[in-house]
C-alpha cells in the first residue's frame, strides 16, 4: 500500500514508517520538521521514506499531497496540554485533523487510521473529576473532558465519525496511553518506576488495614485537590522545576508513589505495538468509524490489578469481567475483535510480576 505518515519523525511515528517500510508498504512521511533539521538517528529510522514537510495548520499546503496514495496515518499533533496555550492546543489538534481528513477525502482515500488517547476519557489531565463507573474501562464508559488535550481528542473522534458519515472513510482512531520505548532512556524510567512502585506495595501490605486505608484516602483526595490548579497545563520547564524540587525533598511517601499511575489506570504500550496497532489499523477489513483502546496486557507496576483497584478506588465494586493477576484494567477487546490487535510485548517482561 501507498501510505502517509503524519508526525512521521515522532517518537511512535518513525517507529511505525520503519515497520510500513520493512513489510513492504510505500511510505510518505509529512512532518513540521525541516529535512535538513532531522537526526541522523531519525533520518536512518525512516530510511527508504519519502519526505515532505507540511504544517496540518495549513490547508492550502496539504493540496494534493495524498494523491495517487491509498491511506493515512494520522500522528502529528501537540502531545499535551503543557504543550501550548489552550487554543493553540484546539488548533493543531482538532483544525490540523479536520485538514488531513478533509485532504484525504479530496483525494478520494478511504482508510485514514488516527492517534487519539487514553486521555479521551478525560481522567488523566482533566481539571475536574468524575466517578469511574466500572473496571476494566472500555469505550462504553462516559467521557469527561475538562482539558484542552483530552477535549482535542474526542473531537479528534467525532471528526473522524464524521468523515466516514459524510464521505465513507472507515478508519480507527487508537487510544494510546503512555507509550514507552526499551532502547531508550525513558524505557529504562519506565522500569525502575515500576521496581520502585512494587516496592512502595510491599511496604504498604505491611501496615495495618486501617491505616492504610487512611494513607490511601490522603494520597487519592491530594491527588484530585490539585486537579483546580491546572497544574498539568503549565508549560513543561515550569513543571520540570516542580518535579526537580520535589525531588529533592525526598522520595514520596510509598502511598503517593503508587498513586502516580492512578489517573491511567496503570497503563502503557511498547512502541512497537503501538505501530502493530496502526498497522493493523491501515490493513485490517472492516468499515466504520472506531476509537479503540490499544495497550499493554498487563499493568504498568506487575503487581495484582484488582489490589490496586481496592487501594487506589475502593469506591468503584462493579466488574464487566474479572482480570486475573496484573492483568490491565484497561479492556482491547474491541480492538482485538475488530482489527487483530493483541500485545506482543509487555512492561511486566521487564519489570517482573509481583502478587
Amino acid at each position: 500500500m501507498r501510505i502517509a505518515v503524519t508526525g512521521g519523525v515522532g517518537s511512535i511515528g518513525r517507529t511505525t514508517v520503519a515497520q510500513l517500510i520493512s513489510h513492504g508498504h510505500s511510505v510518505l512521511v509529512l512532518d513540521r520538521v525541516s529535512e535538513s533539521d532531522i537526526t541522523s538517528e531519525v533520518a536512518e529510522e525512516i530510511r527508504g521514506a519519502e519526505y515532505r514537510q507540511v504544517d496540518i495548520t495549513d490547508f492550502g499546503g496539504l493540496k494534493g499531497v495524498f494523491n495517487g496514495l491509498d491511506a493515512v496515518v494520522h500522528l502529528a499533533a501537540l502531545a499535551a496540554p503543557s504543550m501550548g496555550p489552550e487554543h493553540v492546543v484546539f488548533d493543531v489538534n482538532c483544525r490540523g485533523s479536520f485538514n488531513i481528513y478533509r485532504t484525504a477525502a479530496d483525494a478520494g482515500i478511504k482508510r485514514v487510521v488516527s492517534a487519539s488517547s487514553i486521555n479521551a476519557l478525560g481522567f488523566n489531565y482533566g481539571i475536574k473529576s468524575f466517578p469511574i463507573r466500572y473496571f476494566p474501562i472500555d469505550e462504553e464508559h462516559p467521557d469527561y473532558t475538562t482539558d484542552p488535550y483530552s477535549f482535542s481528542k474526542r473531537v479528534l473522534e467525532e471528526t473522524a465519525a464524521y468523515f466516514w458519515r459524510r464521505e465513507g472513510i472507515s478508519g480507527v482512531c487508537l487510544r494510546f496511553p503512555g507509550v514507552y520505548n526499551l532502547s531508550g532512556e525513558r524505557g529504562s524510567w519506565w522500569v525502575k518506576g515500576a521496581a520502585r512502585r512494587r516496592e512502595a506495595l510491599a511496604v504498604l501490605k505491611e501496615l495495618p488495614e486501617e491505616e492504610r486505608k487512611a494513607r490511601f484516602a490522603a494520597a487519592v483526595e491530594q491527588q484530585e485537590s490539585v486537579r483546580g490548579e491546572r497544574l498539568k497545563e503549565l508549560p513543561w520547564e515550569l513543571q520540570r522545576e516542580r518535579w526537580e524540587k520535589m525531588r529533592h525533598e525526598g522520595p514520596p511517601p510509598p502511598e503517593v508513589m503508587l498513586c502516580f499511575g492512578r489517573q491511567d489506570f496503570w497503563a502503557s504500550i511498547n512502541v512497537l505495538d503501538a505501530a502493530q496497532a496502526i498497522e493493523k489499523g491501515v490493513t485490517s477489513e472492516y468499515e466504520g468509524s472506531h476509537p479503540l483502546f490499544v495497550n499493554d496486557s498487563h499493568n504498568s507496576v506487575g503487581v495484582d490489578s484488582e489490589l490496586l483497584v481496592a487501594y487506589c478506588f475502593p469506591e468503584v465494586t462493579t466488574w464487566k469481567h474479572r482480570v486475573v493477576g496484573s492483568e490491565t484494567l484497561v479492556s482491547y477487546d474491541k480492538a482485538r475483535a475488530l482489527i487483530g490487535f493483541e500485545p506482543e510485548h509487555s512492561i511486566s517482561q521487564w519489570s517482573g510480576e509481583a502478587g
